[in-house]
């Protein structure tokens, strides 16, 4: 058992599908570099501000569509560059007081117009104008040479993130292993249950937080969403299983739960597995499509 590891019995009942252990995770190691920079070689004025953009733009990493590393990188660098500039745009507007309300409705009002019809990054223009408010009562620059020299400390603190976007371990697929992990379970205690209308709590959360997941992974990681979709809606309701069959396609169940907290891939080629094809091949096609959608995943 390992906090890495994507079942944990200490951790799992606050952070079930691995989310919260991700980003801490890439905080943590973004924080760690920023405080190396910021003692050895950057040591800027008031480095608080140049943390809190920093470590909020590695988040928004994670949280933003992004399949492939060089995709999140973009995210982050593009994320770092609005929050950069939104504050130093607000500091220069901000010498200009009675035209400063003006600036700011304007700025909100375009914001949104151009960020907001796309639901994906909404929470985008919410960041630029919080962190465009909150510079204006921190001493934001007012003319164009401090500017220039904060955009150089900004540079210097997101390449602490960069090289936390680039060689942070990808723990992104944990998240969605870890919802399967749930689903197997559930379905592991539930087969042949005539009550059971397939729409355990526990199942609906974790399949809601596949379904969210999917836009930061692969695209074989979608195909095996729709296999999970399949397999609860054909097998994971009453279809007549003899008692025998009940235990067999438990067995199958729990082999696949113990292979996806291992992260290996799985071949249907157990005593129990093929007992079940000879009994029931209806039973065992379900579970087969499953299973090949699954090892595309582990390639």
């Amino acid at each position: 058992m390992s906090a890495f590891g994507i079942r944990n019995r200490y951790i799992d009942p606050y952070d079930p599908f691995w989310i919260c252990r991700l980003l801490s995770l890439k905080v943590g190691a973004v924080t760690i570099l920023m405080f190396i920079f910021n003692a050895f070689l950057l040591q800027p004025p008031s480095p608080v501000m140049y943390l809190m953009i920093t470590v909020i733009a590695v988040l928004g990493s994670e949280v933003l569509p992004a399949p492939t590393r060089v995709k999140k990188l973009v995210n982050f660098m593009g994320l770092d560059f609005l929050l950069a500039t939104t504050m130093m745009i607000f500091g220069l507007f901000s010498y200009f007081r009675e035209a400063f309300f003006l600036f700011f409705i304007v700025f909100v009002y375009l914001t949104l117009r151009f960020m907001v019809a796309n639901p994906k990054v909404a929470a985008v223009p919410a960041l630029m104008i919080m962190f465009g408010v909150v510079s204006t009562g921190s001493g934001a620059a007012t003319d164009f040479n401090t500017v220039a020299n904060n955009y150089l400390y900004y540079l210097g603190f997101g390449m602490a993130g960069v090289v936390t976007t680039l060689f942070f371990p990808d723990f992104t697929t944990h998240t969605f292993n870890s919802a399967f992990l749930r689903i197997l379970e559930s379905d592991v205690a539930h087969v042949g249950d005539t009550n059971y209308k397939n729409s355990s709590p526990d199942v609906l959360a974790a399949l809601a937080v596949i379904h969210g997941r999917l836009p930061l992974l692969p695209a074989p990681y979608s195909k095996l969403y729709e296999a999970i979709i399949e397999f609860q809606n054909a097998f994971m309701r009453p279809i007549g299983l003899t008692s025998e069959e009940q235990v067999l396609a438990k067995s199958v169940l729990s082999e696949l739960t113990l292979v996806v907290n291992s992260g290996a891939s799985y071949v249907l080629t157990s005593d129990n597995a093929q007992r079940l094809q000879a009994q029931n091949s209806a039973a065992y096609d379900v579970f087969e499509r499953l299973v090949k959608v699954y090892n595309q995943c582990r390639v």
